[in-house]
């Protein structure tokens, strides 16, 4: 009896031919579970996105040379009607750039994407609070003003690249940007140039138009446009390198994986 048992208990475990039981494998985690965490990833990264975008436009602020193209015709309707706040000002042209992308996609549009307001109101409370946070600092003189300016354009980039890496919901210029790369075919950063230009050239005519001199537009509006897509280009052409760097690896454990598999295949029977 005590031979029958040994015998049923060697022949319920797999054996390799030294004798010794192979290493366990660890459980992988169920389909489900691993879709909810890369989803929960995915929204960290655009939230972090976001945050990084604020933060971004805090300093440029305080760069003191204009404002970002994104936020120039807001900030230049609050100059020319003082009795409504920049904040009013910036939830609505919000809603402008969410009905540019029904335009722009029509039956293409996904309603997840209206999810782009509260997005809004996310980023207004991010401004806020890195505005309180960064307090009174800011440059001392007109070269600082300008490193101030390049600091804030990089962090600007970043967090626009952030956000499209996510693949989620974006901030609604962006979500525009992408909108007509989609239709178009061409490259964000590109893309990204132009419609910053169209947002300072807009601002020029608003300031015109309706505060009579040329107000919340100054050299650092021009520069925004030219340069933020020229350095997103740059930061996403780093992130396809590393991207496929850290993809080879992982195919080439799955070859082997594979092999592996293949090869134990007529131990099992």
């Amino acid at each position: 009896m005590g031979r029958e048992r040994s015998g049923m208990g060697a022949s319920s475990r797999e054996v390799s031919p030294s004798g010794e039981e192979p290493a366990r494998r660890p459980a992988r985690p169920r389909p489900s579970l691993r879709a909810a965490l890369y989803l929960t990833g995915r929204i960290a990264l655009m939230l972090a996105g976001i945050a990084v975008m604020a933060l971004a436009i805090d300093i440029v602020v305080r760069a003191d040379l204009g404002n970002s193209p994104i936020s120039a015709c807001p900030n230049v309707l609050s100059i020319a009607f003082p009795e409504v706040s920049f904040g009013v000002f910036m939830l609505g042209w919000q809603c402008l750039l969410v009905l540019v992308q029904v335009l722009i996609l029509r039956s293409e549009f996904r309603l997840v994407d209206l999810w782009q307001i509260p997005i809004s109101v996310f980023f207004g409370v991010c401004i806020d609070f890195f505005m309180a946070l960064l307090g009174s600092a800011g440059p001392e003189s007109y070269l600082a003003s300008w490193l101030w300016l390049a600091a804030g354009m990089a962090v600007l980039a970043l967090g626009i690249v952030m956000t499209v890496v996510s693949g989620t919901v974006m901030n609604c210029g962006e979500a525009v940007v992408q909108a007509v790369v989609r239709k178009s075919g061409a490259r964000f950063g590109t893309v990204k140039v132009g419609f910053d230009l169209a947002c300072a050239a807009l601002a020029i005519l608003c300031a015109f138009a309706f505060a009579g001199h040329l107000a919340g537009v100054r050299e650092e509006t021009v520069v925004c446009a030219a340069f933020t897509g020229m350095i997103v280009n740059v930061y996403m052409g780093l992130y396809g390198r590393l991207r496929r760097r850290v993809g080879r690896p992982r195919v080439e454990r799955a070859a082997v994986e594979s092999a592996n598999d293949g090869a134990a295949a007529p131990l099992a029977e």
